[in-house]
């Protein structure tokens, strides 16, 4: 089992699969995903997707926060190192104590929504929501490409990470 604790996340995941042996202490429990700090505010994501769109052409980031001693949620839009419409290159927020960095959101711009291969390389090493928008400014509204990263595996959501949203982004 993987099992990780954040103040912001319960998780506990099986890594392989069962097999048939004796467990002393009883069985490993089931498969859970629980957002400690509660679903991240919808209208978050409102503002980041105009803040996205505002940037078309070029791709763009944001991360959302969560303040565990006031229980709040805040948006950081990082510096940007580069941004094209291929390619957004940008840096880690430092956080501070009480901080801590729940979701890393960035945009595919016009195109669609997949998570790269850089992306990939990125997200391996971290524990955070992971979700790449694209087809902006497009009429059929943005795709949206979600996981969970954490303990080098890209889990799916089961559902949006956001408030008023039921299915998976």
């Amino acid at each position: 089992m993987l099992i990780v604790r954040r103040p912001w996340l319960e998780l506990d995941i099986p890594v392989t699969p069962p097999f048939p042996a004796y467990l002393p202490y009883g069985s490993v429990g089931e498969r859970r995903a629980e957002l400690r700090c509660g679903l991240m505010p919808r209208e978050l994501l409102g503002r980041i997707l105009d803040h996205f769109r505002a940037a078309l052409p070029n791709e763009a980031a944001a991360f959302v926060l969560w303040n565990e001693n006031e229980r709040s949620f805040s948006i950081h839009y990082p510096q940007i190192d580069d941004a094209t419409p291929s390619r957004v290159t940008y840096r880690s927020p430092i956080l501070a104590p009480d901080q801590h960095l729940i979701c890393d959101i960035h945009s595919h711009a016009h195109g669609a929504a997949f998570f790269s291969a850089t992306d990939d390389a990125d997200d391996a090493h971290s524990t955070k929501i992971a979700l790449v928008l694209g087809r902006l400014g497009q009429p059929e509204g943005p795709a949206i490409a979600s996981r969970l990263c954490a303990g080098g595996m890209f889990l799916p959501l089961p559902r949006s990470p956001f408030s008023g949203d039921d299915d998976a982004a």
